[in-house]
């Protein structure tokens, strides 16, 4: 016996211990699996499947460590002792320093220097308490719509992108772009912000500043940029939600690969009875629920067998608004078909898209009696058919150290403005159709050089030639041909910190809209001006962007003058009577600021993010319209603050706080009709059941702030407290 004993004690020390192993998944930040993420240990490494799993054998023995990475997400470090069959990383999105946004070059070369960025991904997204895209979005530096209101009840005529202070008129001065194609109304340049379905959104990269020289007159503020996922795996991804004010939604992405063939689609619906628009002491018999209602989707589907690529997709959206009276709403119905090409040629990237689609657009308007608001009358009956198509093409190679971009695009819009007008006599009168064709093409070129290796320097231009024809001939044709320069330089003081700084001149053209259609909003009327000419603004950004240890931060200031800026000045204001307004050219707006972003990460289960706005917007000088001198620009904030905190637990909980602060803004021109400031607040949860199935809940607006959004002179109010709860699914 102990003879056996002895062999058995020596057999062990002779023979070699079984080597640990380590599996799990990678996940990010709402739960949904990570896929080709980069798991390394001991010298050794793997990359997760589709559905986010990895096994890594052969792990050190005892006590190791961990690094997971994968693009666009910041590297997660964990540690591990032994054999774990079950390891949970949960990957957060990158630092400030490290993200990189394609926006800002038009495609995946990095050549723009380190510029005003943001990047919103999908996990963010998801563990935002609000319930449309915009709303999210106003935790963006310097990012506001021309009026305050959600999505979910506002007109979408007034759903203009301001950035940076650049405003005057509901006209977006910001490109919103989805996968390279504009999602701005082709005859008002407003956006519709659920066109995408949300369940598709792969992340929302907003670039502030001027880029006209890559994309042209719609990016005088900068560009904002909806990615959805790409079809390069079998995936599918289902929110389905209900809440406050009969609200439901329900949004689904689905894509598969095989070999070379891709296919992809994505749907999504929503229904809510709304909430009132009027400030509570102001409502009267009229005032009804801003209801709404839309289904939007996309199928598309690709053939990528290498060296090229190319792709069809067609987009619909259906939507159907209540205003906050029965007599007033609005419909919108497009449809749009898309192809996109690419491939190699003469030792460089090429890539071409074509678009074009059909959309129709009705709106009603009402008189409301004033005193009382007890009775309403139709006014005004607009249908707005429009065509339009859109065309690109770009080519980009590197010689040497630099990286070269040269490109052409092209649109045409045609579009009409049918008006039926009811007298207070009940007379019905039919006025000429007005509206018009505009036509603009273009040609422009990046280069991107590196003198040394701290050093990177981006010169880029453009060259506009714009027209626009209207339907009533006895009115003037309207031309302009423009140069759109940028210069931007960064220099890397350190593998921490960087200084960038930007020099710029950018122009915007007149939407239809704004030459041909007018409209009514409460005791105010604006008409069009056929007369209007391009905006044109000049400005420069400069600032700082480091990082140490869990902190990164990004100190910007800028500077813009925006001359002929097209506003909505006010005519004549006598008393209370009906107001009336006109769009016009006026003589300067000046908006100077700085902006401050900073992300925080102590500790691996929490990231903490702020951001301080100070923007300082005002008529410097006009002479054609002496009273507007010194006034500020109507909607845009003296300042915004900002502030989210983000708790992520490796057993599937996740919890997040989000907080905003506007201040006070005007609704008009002669800064008659004050918007006060105000402060919401946010929250959110969610709990994975089994993997890749999560339940979650969301309370917007905690404390139920009572908020200006408009003054006409009626107060109008935002969206209130709200609370939403739903089940997601990521598979796999």
């Amino acid at each position: 016996m102990r003879t056996a004993i002895v062999v058995l004690f020596c057999a062990l020390l002779v023979t070699p211990l079984e080597a640990a192993s380590l599996s799990g998944v990678v996940v990010d930040a709402s739960g949904a699996p990570v896929a080709n993420a980069t798991v390394s240990a001991g010298g050794r490494s793997v990359v997760t499947g589709s559905d986010g799993r990895f096994e890594l054998p052969d792990v050190p023995d005892g006590e190791f460590a961990v690094q997971v990475s994968s693009p666009g997400f910041a590297v997660t470090t964990l540690i591990f002792t032994g054999t774990t069959a079950d390891a949970r990383a949960i990957l957060h999105p990158a630092p400030l320093l490290e993200a990189i946004v394609v926006t800002a070059s038009r495609g995946a070369e990095r050549l723009s220097t380190a510029s005003a960025a943001t990047v919103v991904t999908s996990a963010e997204l998801a563990n935002s308490a609000g319930g449309a895209l915009d709303d999210i979005l106003r935790n963006t530096p310097g990012f506001t719509l021309f009026r305050r209101s959600s999505s979910r009840v506002s007109n979408p005529t007034t759903q203009g992108v301001t950035l940076r202070g650049v405003s005057g008129s509901g006209a977006s001065r910001t490109l919103v772009l989805a996968d390279g194609l504009p999602l701005n109304d082709p005859f008002g340049s407003w956006v519709y912000w659920n066109r995408v379905p949300s369940a598709a959104i792969e992340r929302v990269e907003v670039v502030r500043g001027a880029t006209g020289d890559l994309y042209g007159a719609d990016a005088l503020g900068g560009v904002v940029q909806v990615l959805t996922f790409a079809p390069d795996r079998t995936r599918l991804r289902m929110t389905a939600e209900g809440g406050s004010h009969s609200t439901g939604r329900g949004s689904v992405f689905g894509s598969t690969k095989r070999n070379a063939w891709e296919l992809l689609g994505a749907v999504e619906v929503l229904r809510t009875n709304g909430v009132k628009v009027v400030g509570e002491e102001a409502r009267g018999a009229v005032d009804v629920r801003a209801d709404s209602d839309y289904a939007t989707g996309f199928l598309g589907a690709g053939y990528a067998p290498g060296p090229w690529h190319a792709s069809f997709r067609v987009n619909y959206y259906d939507e159907n608004r209540g205003n906050g009276t029965p007599m007033t709403y609005n419909t919108t119905n497009q449809t749009q078909v898309s192809g996109e090409a690419g491939g190699g040629a003469g030792g460089g990237a090429w890539l071409a898209r074509v678009s074009g689609g059909t959309q129709k657009y009705y709106q009603t308007f009402s008189a409301v009696a004033f005193a009382g608001r007890g009775s309403e009358r139709l006014t005004t009956i607009q249908n707005m058919p429009s065509t339009y198509a859109n065309y690109s093409a770009q080519w980009s190679t590197g010689v040497g150290s630099a990286t070269i971009l040269v490109g052409g695009e092209g649109k045409r819009t045609d579009s009409q403005v049918e008006e039926t007008r009811y007298a207070v006599s009940g007379a019905v009168t039919l006025p000429p159709v007005t509206g018009g064709v505009e036509t603009s093409q273009a040609l422009f070129g990046r280069v991107s050089l590196a003198p040394t290796d701290r050093l990177s320097v981006v010169l880029g231009g453009r060259a506009d030639f714009w027209r626009s024809t209207p339907e009533i001939t006895t009115l003037a044709r309207h031309s302009a041909n423009f140069f759109s320069p940028r210069a931007s330089a960064e220099f890397r003081v350190s593998s921490a910190a960087s200084l960038h700084a930007s020099v710029y001149r950018a122009h915007r053209t007149p939407t239809l809209n704004e030459l041909h259609r007018g409209f009514s909003v409460g005791q105010a009327t604006t008409n069009p001006n056929p007369e209007l000419d391009p905006e044109k603004l000049t400005g420069f950004e400069g600032g700082v962007l480091l990082t140490r240890g869990v902190t990164s931060s990004r100190v910007t200031g800028f500077w813009n003058q925006l001359e002929g800026a097209v506003t909505n000045v006010t005519i004549s204001r006598p008393g209370v009577s009906p107001i009336l307004r006109q769009r016009q050219n006026t003589d300067t707006v000046r908006a100077s600021g700085l902006e401050i972003e900073t992300d925080i990460r102590p500790f691996p289960r929490w990231t903490f993010s702020a951001l301080a706005v100070v923007t300082r917007s005002h008529f410097a000088s006009a002479p054609i319209q002496p009273q507007l001198e010194g006034n500020r620009t109507p909607q845009v904030p003296g300042y915004q603050l900002g502030g989210t905190a983000t708790y992520v637990d490796p057993r599937g909980f996740s919890g997040s706080f989000q907080a905003r602060v506007i201040g006070a803004q005007f609704d008009d021109d002669l800064n008659a009709f004050k918007l006060d400031g105000f402060g919401v607040v946010d929250v959110s949860v969610s709990q994975e059941l089994v993997r890749g199935v999560n339940v979650f809940a969301a309370i917007e607006n905690l404390f139920d702030a009572d908020y200006d959004t408009g003054r006409t002179p009626i107060r109008t109010i935002g969206w209130p407290r709200t609370f939403r709860m739903g089940v997601r699914a990521f598979l796999p």
